[in-house]
């Protein structure tokens, strides 16, 4: 999601070999900041996920929404790790409810947001959005969906409904129209071949991201309740805002030379950066690089100062923020989605 930034133009990389020029230089420094991100959380894993995520891909099959060689490739990518590691102490049942809404996430971004690259396809998109917006708000009886997308999320926020507690599924439902807004205003800068405006691009990333989703999901999946009151705290409002900017520009760094082969890289925090500041790639890799650690910086203050002040749920809710932040990133330095061989390059 990178392309046609102010005053770039493309280079394919030369067929041959990829060991010299600018290219190989750039993709160096990609791999090495790639290499020596960190965070100071311990990774935990949930031994159930393996299992749980198998049913979630069986799920998703009956509900038809990724065939062929799309769903072999995201069996392939092994989200059921990333299922495992954001969410360690999930027990089963309840882990099958985060397995659907990962593997549904994946297919929709994967079977539909990459594919809305022309005019009319966006404009298709937008019309799927608002049908997947009902979804999570219910229909009657007999009112249900008949796309495959929307009939799925509509199961999905059934079964999350008999579990969660009325402010918890309002809560969901809010973030999840908010990230379709987010999935469709990437989808139109892609079909008007736009990078975003820098100050744009953070703002609605954080909610095209997706982890607002899982965050909403988190009191529920691990058996507690967030008071309304104490989630709407500043600090932990910062908390979570922190966390899902860290894991959003964490893939940024290790999406973006594959998006920039498969469909430029649009809506990507290198891309912003470059064309705001017209700059070379490699000093828009290293300033995300140096927002990213920045805002990890914030959350690590924000989490000292409040931590006494914090209940046991609030407690809890940043332990599960933590685990999302550090499961992340492990899961993108080991799945094969975002490995990827060195392609054109911004000079």
């Amino acid at each position: 999601m990178d392309k046609n930034a102010m005053g770039a133009c493309i280079r394919p990389a030369a067929r041959g070999d990829l060991r010299d020029g600018v290219t190989d230089r750039v993709h160096a420094h990609l791999r090495g900041t790639q290499d020596s991100l960190t965070t100071p959380f311990v990774v935990r894993e949930n031994t159930w996920a393996r299992d749980v995520f198998a049913a979630s891909v069986q799920w998703m099959q009956e509900h038809g929404l990724l065939t062929g060689e799309r769903r072999r490739w995201l069996e392939k990518c092994n989200i059921g790790a990333l299922l495992g590691l954001t969410n360690p102490h999930t027990d089963p049942h309840l882990l099958r409810l985060a397995g659907d809404w990962y593997v549904w996430l994946y297919a929709f971004d994967d079977g539909v947001c990459d594919e809305a690259f022309t005019g009319a396809q966006a404009w298709d998109m937008a019309h799927l959005t608002l049908r997947l917006k009902r979804s999570v708000t219910g229909f009657a009886p007999g009112e249900e969906p008949e796309e495959n997308y929307a009939r799925a999320l509509f199961d999905l926020r059934c079964r999350i409904a008999e579990h969660a507690t009325p402010a918890q599924l309002v809560r969901w439902a809010e973030a999840v129209r908010d990230y379709l807004n987010g999935q469709l205003w990437e989808s139109m800068y892609r079909a008007t071949g736009q990078t975003p405006a820098l100050d744009d691009y953070i703002t609605m990333r954080e909610s095209a991201s997706g982890c607002l989703t899982c965050f909403a999901l988190l009191p529920l999946l691990n058996r507690y309740h967030l008071s309304e009151e104490e989630r709407a705290h500043p600090d932990v409002e910062q908390l979570s805002r922190s966390a899902n900017r860290i894991i959003a520009w964490d893939n940024d760094l290790f999406s973006y030379w594959k998006e920039q082969g498969d469909h430029s890289a649009f809506a990507n925090l290198i891309t912003a950066v470059a064309q705001q500041q017209q700059c070379e790639t490699a000093v828009a890799i290293t300033y995300t690089r140096k927002r990213r650690d920045d805002e990890l910086a914030t959350f690590l203050r924000t989490e000292k100062r409040i931590a006494r002040h914090l209940s046991t749920e609030g407690r809890s809710y940043i332990a599960n923020l933590r685990n999302w932040v550090s499961g992340s990133l492990e899961f993108h330095k080991t799945s094969r989605r975002f490995a990827a061989m060195p392609r054109a390059v911004h000079l």
